[in-house]
């Protein structure tokens, strides 16, 4: 059956992720407006002070249109190979044309770094850097085996950009840290995947590590940072083992064997990045947990409209 085009401008840019990136931004900018300048910086309940609505607003709409326009372009430049292995997508069926959707995800791609860089204030360098990542990406995971670092790339860049929003240009260790964190989920997700459709053990073995990186980061803040408060405990022990048990049941999913099993494991994995966002929160900016953690709802209600891979 032929959907309308807002639908099919909606499939193309993986809506289903975008609390996702939302939840990035949000802890990003929170997480280095109030971070300490050493890690040993024993952190605080934070000021809210930094949330400026309209630059809130930029920053959201830009990260949004970006991730959009990667997403549109990864279509464009996967045609042939979608015309095989995914038919359905909105490309191959010819719902919509080749021209419209590399028209549509270089528009995106654009306004969103105008957007970030001119309307939120986030660092040109990162901003520019995101969007020549989220390109390398498009053009060269299919064509080369370290792709997912790059897709990992993509996650880093937005969560680096999204901190400097504000004219936040400097970026705390803490905030460092995080990101990498972030970096290590991502990957991660991209390697178990491919290690299972290919049944290949080793990679998966490192990249269950990647996947348990923030929960084992929460667990060492917490025996460096000792002296938190019971309700910053109770929300890191909460969120960590959340975000524990989102990858164990999505890693016993696509080893499950079932048709569709991996794309199901990795659609609940994407929705697991909002659970990231919200340990890295409870450090810092506890009274942004909450948001974070109806991104996760979100995301997986938008998974049953649109898909997530």
């Amino acid at each position: 059956m032929r959907k309308n085009f807002p639908h099919q401008v909606l499939t193309l840019a993986r809506t289903s992720n975008l609390p996702t990136v939302w939840t990035n931004c949000l802890a990003a900018w929170g997480i280095n407006a109030v971070a300490g300048s050493t890690l040993r910086a024993e952190p605080s309940w934070g000021d809210l002070g930094f949330l400026d609505p309209s630059c809130l607003f930029f920053l959201l709409l830009g990260s949004s249109l970006v991730y959009a326009g990667g997403c549109t372009l990864n279509d464009a430049f996967d045609e042939k190979f979608d015309s095989k292995h995914n038919p359905e997508r909105p490309l191959p069926s010819q719902q919509i044309s080749p021209r419209t959707v590399w028209m549509l995800g270089i528009i995106e791609l654009g306004g969103g770094l105008a957007l970030l860089t001119l309307g939120a204030q986030c660092s040109s360098l990162w901003a520019f850097l995101l969007v020549l990542t989220v390109v390398a990406y498009d053009y060269l995971h299919k064509k080369w085996s370290g792709g997912f670092v790059l897709m990992g790339g993509c996650r880093l860049f937005l969560w680096l950009t999204a901190a400097t929003a504000g004219g936040l240009h400097g970026l705390s260790p803490q905030t460092w840290l995080w990101g990498m964190t972030l970096f290590a989920y991502v990957m991660g997700i991209s390697l178990f995947a491919r290690g299972e459709s290919k049944k290949r053990e080793a990679p998966a073995r490192v990249a269950i590590l990647f996947l348990f990186s923030s929960p084992l980061l929460a667990l060492a803040g917490l025996v460096h940072w000792h002296q938190i408060d019971p309700i910053r405990q109770t929300l890191i022990n909460l969120t960590g083992l959340l975000v524990a048990w989102i990858a164990f049941r999505s890693i016993q999913e696509m080893r499950s064997g079932r048709v569709g099993a991996i794309g199901k494991g990795v659609s609940h994995l994407l929705a697991g990045i909002c659970a990231i966002d919200s340990v890295a929160l409870s450090f810092y900016q506890p009274s942004l947990v909450a948001p974070c953690l109806c991104g996760i709802s979100v995301a997986l209600l938008l998974q049953k409209k649109f898909a997530a891979t």
